[in-house]
């Protein structure tokens, strides 16, 4: 299922702040997990971030053309991934969409804040002696916490940003699939295409809202 994002506009940079995003030429799961781990940690409460697989950048701006990625790459990274999440310490998933820029595949990876954090992930998550350490974002690198800031992620599990709370008395009902639907026509999103079919509980899924928090 799409992203509740317009892709194009995230690869110019026109529409997320360039140290929330990440362009990998190709599927290196060693960097890309530091990455994944550091932007589930949001050391700094900016709501995570982006990786995007098959887009070279130079100078934090990505080029063009795309590089394309096979699809028998894309099965084997999706299959690959599963273990790797369960590597990150507590397990963290991020959201993956397959994207297809001037027709050919790129996947972009959507890695929300952790609910769970501070996590920790593998230095070398292919290796097979694994050393854990917790990594966070500094302006647009991943990079290993220090002692000070270990500590201050610890702090960080019992705070959720005041836009992140959950609304106790919300019910479902509260919500407007018509508002959710503008938005992503307003901002041309692919996952505009799929709403009119979605229930409102499918479509806030993909937003990644808990659900468990409102009384159907």
């Amino acid at each position: 299922m799409p992203l509740p994002i317009n892709i194009p506009k995230l690869l110019k940079g026109r529409i997320i702040e360039h140290d929330r995003i990440e362009f990998k030429e190709g599927w290196n799961p060693d960097a890309i997990y530091l990455s994944i781990c550091a932007f589930a940690n949001d050391f700094e409460n900016i709501g995570g971030g982006y990786i995007i697989i098959g887009v070279k950048e130079e100078n934090g701006i990505a080029q063009f053309p795309v590089i394309v990625i096979p699809d028998e790459q894309i099965d084997t990274i999706q299959r690959q991934m599963i273990g790797f999440n369960n590597l990150i310490k507590p397990v963290y998933s991020p959201k993956l969409s397959i994207e297809k820029i001037d027709n050919k595949n790129i996947i972009v990876l959507w890695i929300l804040g952790g609910a769970n954090r501070p996590y920790e992930v593998p230095e070398q998550i292919t290796a097979k002696e694994k050393r854990f350490f917790y990594y966070i974002r500094k302006y647009s690198s991943s990079v290993k916490a220090n002692q000070q800031e270990q500590q201050e992620l610890i702090g960080l599990a019992n705070q959720v940003p005041f836009d992140d709370r959950v609304n106790t008395n919300a019910t479902i009902d509260d919500i407007s699939s018509t508002l959710i639907r503008d938005h992503l026509r307003i901002t041309k999103s692919r996952l505009h295409d799929f709403s009119e079919s979605l229930s409102k509980a499918e479509s806030l899924r993909i937003w990644n809202y808990p659900l468990e928090a409102l009384e159907e």
